[in-house]
């Protein structure tokens, strides 16, 4: 009883937003940023949870903010927005040609906590989500090579975003979102205040699979370690990312 109240008063707050942000805009247009912000990501790294947090931030002041934020496979199908929220597995190079207002926030983590994410959501989501989450990542291969080598290219992701300078970009290991709130909310000019975290279920995994990760994605997240939990891109982190190793 006490979920189903919280969950229609959190629906009602949203309803009040809508109707305000109209008003508020009005009044207080010097408050919305004229940025666009995009949220990429090596898949099931929090992503959407950051996606989700900055649309609400922004429903107080932005009319429509929830109907204009869009989720693009390939960023070359999008336009530049402002204020406005994307999200996106793809890679950063189109964004050469963006607007300096772009800000982007690349969320990272765990390639093998990654991978093993998206074994089990096989199960949850079925095939259809696993064909999708596998376009949007630039698979090079099926489901079934998951545990033989890199085939969502998370090393690539990584490896292009830490070291893209054509717009800014911030980027935050998913075990440092809530840490960098602060960071996060002076990087996109947006009050960033996400959920309290909540401990991701244990996964069963059958031993010889979890082997496979290791080998597959141990020495991934090895170099990935070595990087900063949040930083901005730049290409002195090209010595820390040229050692990932690209499968293809």
């Amino acid at each position: 009883m006490i979920d189903v109240w919280k969950t229609r008063a959190k629906k009602w707050r949203r309803s009040v937003r809508k109707a305000l942000a109209p008003l508020r805009a009005r009044l207080i247009p010097q408050s919305q940023p004229e940025t666009c912000i995009i949220v990429a990501s090596n898949g099931r790294s929090g992503s959407t949870l950051t996606f989700t947090t900055l649309i609400e931030a922004m429903e107080g002041t932005v009319p429509k903010a929830r109907k204009k934020a869009t989720f693009f496979a390939r960023m070359k199908d999008a336009t530049f927005q402002a204020p406005c929220v994307y999200k996106t597995h793809d890679f950063p190079q189109t964004l050469s040609s963006w607007p300096e207002n772009t800000r982007v926030i690349f969320c990272f983590g765990s390639t093998k906590d990654s991978a093993l994410s998206v074994y089990t959501a096989k199960e949850k989501y079925g095939d259809e989500w696993i064909d999708l989450h596998f376009h949007h990542l630039h698979a090079t291969g099926t489901y079934d090579e998951l545990f033989e080598r890199d085939v969502l290219q998370q090393a690539r992701q990584v490896k292009e975003w830490a070291t893209f300078e054509d717009v800014p970009v911030l980027c935050v290991h998913y075990d440092a979102i809530w840490d960098h709130k602060e960071t996060i909310s002076r990087f996109t000019g947006w009050k960033f205040n996400p959920p309290e975290r909540r401990e991701r279920a244990p996964k069963n995994i059958p031993a010889d699979l979890m082997a496979a990760a290791d080998r597959v994605y141990g020495p991934i997240d090895a170099v990935i370690d070595q990087l900063p939990k949040c930083f901005i891109a730049s290409r002195q982190f090209r010595r820390t990312v040229e050692d990932l190793p690209i499968t293809d």
